[in-house]
């Protein structure tokens, strides 16, 4: 399993396209508003069978217009694991992306651990 919050996040899931080092994945608040990313996710298929997806509700009311597509982002990521067959799930946290990283990503790290030991 692989996991990380924030840019380490999307260096999880982009992990997960490119190694079958990893069965699951928990991406907490991933950066997948970074340029290019949706597009590279679009032309992969990932090798991972398992993604945690999450994000704070309050993620997309930053000042950056780019950061503020992120909720958008994050659905059309979830999507494109859904329609890949990955077991995934998005989870909505409360609060914008610096409030309680710790508990978020033990959460992701916790779902993935479920889902592994229920397979």
């Amino acid at each position: 399993m692989l996991g990380g919050y924030s840019l380490a996040a999307l260096f999880s899931l982009w992990s997960a396209y490119e190694s079958q080092s990893f069965a699951a994945i928990a991406a907490a608040s991933p950066s997948v508003w970074f340029p290019g990313w949706l597009d590279y996710a679009k032309a992969h298929e990932p090798k991972a069978g398992i993604i945690y997806l999450s994000l704070g509700d309050r993620e997309d009311k930053g000042r950056n217009p780019v950061m503020r597509t992120v909720s958008t982002c994050i659905k059309e990521q979830h999507a494109l694991l859904q329609e890949a067959g990955i077991k995934t799930t998005l989870a909505w946290n409360p609060g914008n992306h610096f409030q309680h990283p710790e508990q978020r990503c033990a959460k992701g790290f916790i779902w993935c651990l479920e889902q592994l030991l229920s397979e």
